[in-house]
């Protein structure tokens, strides 16, 4: 590891199936590994995934060790980015980014690289462990995210989650050569534990 990076420690957050937590050597690998009905695509390489992510999703380059090595790096660094684990392997990433503890606030990001993992409640569990963690351990106020206006799945994810739709960006993107609009979302720390009373337990 480049002397340069500077490993930041963050808890482990459990869920039902799902583990949060700092990177490991293995995820490597599991990155450059081909995943589920990937067809033949490394993680991140899917076409629908960037897409989704504001890439170009026609002929995607093989995915490089050069370059998970950096996206290593930089999870390793981050101190609010936690690896995404299900049944031991990684697949995918989720983040509180912009962390601002004057004003209480902070955007989140989720990206889950297999998309054999799509459609499985997973980005779900992964959200609400993330939002457990920025409310009721970081005391954030605020957590907003941008998300692409075609992306109906990842919307109704953050919805259930409890986030609310609060204006669009229009035509933000240019990707594969279309302009697309970005939802404003954001969930504010009452609303969270409304959400959480109302439930008699845990968000989860």
């Amino acid at each position: 590891m480049p002397e340069e990076v500077v490993k930041k420690e963050r808890p482990v957050l459990s869920g039902n199936r799902l583990l949060l937590r700092s990177p490991i050597e293995s995820d490597k690998q599991d990155r450059l590994s081909y995943g589920r009905n990937a067809e033949f695509l490394s993680y991140g390489r899917n076409a629908e995934f960037r897409r989704m992510v504001g890439s170009d999703p026609q002929n995607p380059p093989p995915l490089t060790v050069e370059e998970v090595e950096r996206w290593y790096h930089k999870i390793l660094a981050g101190e609010f980015c936690w690896v995404i684990e299900l049944e031991g392997r990684c697949i995918g990433t989720a983040q509180l980014r912009s962390v601002d503890k004057d004003d209480r606030r902070a955007r989140y990001a989720i990206g889950i690289f297999d998309p054999g993992c799509w459609g499985k409640g997973y980005g779900t569990e992964a959200t609400k462990l993330i939002l457990r963690h920025a409310f009721e351990e970081l005391r954030l106020h605020r957590v907003d995210l941008k998300v692409r206006t075609f992306n109906h799945r990842a919307i109704a994810c953050y919805e259930k989650c409890g986030f609310v739709r609060e204006g669009v960006e229009r035509e933000a993107s240019l990707i594969d050569g279309k302009w697309q609009s970005d939802l404003l979302m954001s969930i504010l720390d009452h609303e969270y534990f409304k959400i959480r009373t109302n439930r008699k337990s845990h968000i989860l």
